[in-house]
C-alpha cells in the first residue's frame, strides 16, 4: 500500500509538472505580437482616402479664422517589435513641399495607438506630430481611425483620418488621392534624399 501511494504520488508530480511547466510548442502567441503583421514582409502601406484629406489649419493671428487644407500622408510601417511600430512617412498639406517624417510609436493588444511622427532632414528645430486612435474594423478590413495634431506656437494643424492599408496593385498605389497621380514610392521617394 505504500509503494502504491508512493507512485501514486510520483505520477501526480510529474503530471502536474508538465502541465505547469512552459511548453515553446505549446503556448499562444505573447498579446503584445497581435500586431506583428504590420511589419511582416517588407512591411505595410497606410494612405488617407479622399473622404479623409480635410484638415483644419489654425494661427493666432486669426483665431476665428481656421481654414481647411488637404492633408495626404502614407505610413510606411517597417518594423515592429513588442507592441511598438517604426518607419518612414511622408506628409503633404496642399501644395506645399512634401515633408518627411519617422514614425515611432505604441500599439496595445487591443488596438489603440499612439504615434509621433517626427521631421527628420533639413535645418531649424524639428516639428514634432502626434497621433492617438484605434485599429477598427470597417469594410476594406483593418483600419487606423487616428487623430492628430501638429504646429507651433503659432500655427496648428489637426486632421482626423481612416489611415487605409494600400496593396500593390491596387489603384491608390498608383495614384494617391489628392496628389495628382502620384504613386506610394513616389511619394515616400521624399526620404531617400534625407
Amino acid at each position: 500500500m505504500a509503494r502504491t501511494r508512493s507512485i501514486g504520488l510520483a505520477l501526480a508530480v510529474c503530471l502536474c509538472a508538465g502541465v505547469a511547466g512552459p511548453s515553446a510548442a505549446s503556448d499562444p502567441p505573447s498579446p503584445s505580437q497581435r500586431w506583428a503583421w504590420l511589419a511582416a514582409d517588407g512591411g505595410t502601406y497606410w494612405y488617407v482616402p479622399q473622404a479623409g484629406l480635410p484638415a483644419y489649419r489654425w494661427q493666432t493671428s486669426d483665431p476665428a479664422g481656421a481654414t481647411e487644407v488637404s492633408d495626404q500622408t502614407v505610413w510606411h510601417i517597417e518594423r515592429f517589435e513588442n507592441g511598438y511600430v517604426f518607419g518612414p512617412v511622408v506628409a503633404q498639406l496642399d501644395d506645399q513641399a512634401p515633408q518627411c517624417q519617422y514614425l515611432v510609436g505604441s500599439i496595445t493588444p487591443d488596438g489603440r495607438v499612439y504615434l509621433t511622427f517626427n521631421t527628420i532632414g533639413g535645418s531649424g528645430s524639428p516639428t514634432l506630430t502626434t497621433g492617438i486612435g484605434e485599429v477598427i474594423e470597417d469594410r476594406t478590413g483593418p483600419v487606423f481611425q487616428m487623430q492628430m495634431a501638429t504646429g507651433s506656437d503659432r500655427l496648428q494643424v489637426t486632421h482626423w483620418a481612416r489611415m487605409t492599408q494600400c496593396r500593390a496593385g491596387q489603384p491608390c498605389w498608383e495614384a494617391l488621392p489628392g496628389l495628382d497621380d502620384t504613386s506610394i514610392s513616389e511619394f515616400l521617394a521624399n526620404c531617400d534624399a534625407d
